[in-house]
């Protein structure tokens, strides 16, 4: 079954990662850049905008 959704961590605007849990990354990418923006987004093969 393809994933329809899913969430992407991004640092400076780049993506790193991408997948269905971002709790388990999100701390340690944290820690491998230190003083850069570090963002988690959703994202979906649909168009649809979540708010």
């Amino acid at each position: 079954m393809e994933e329809r959704f899913g969430y992407v961590i991004k640092v400076d605007g780049k993506v790193v990662w991408e997948g269905r849990n971002p709790k388990e990354k999100y701390f340690e990418i944290r820690k491998q850049n230190p003083g850069k923006e570090i963002a988690i987004a959703w994202r979906t093969k649909e168009k649809i905008l979540v708010c």
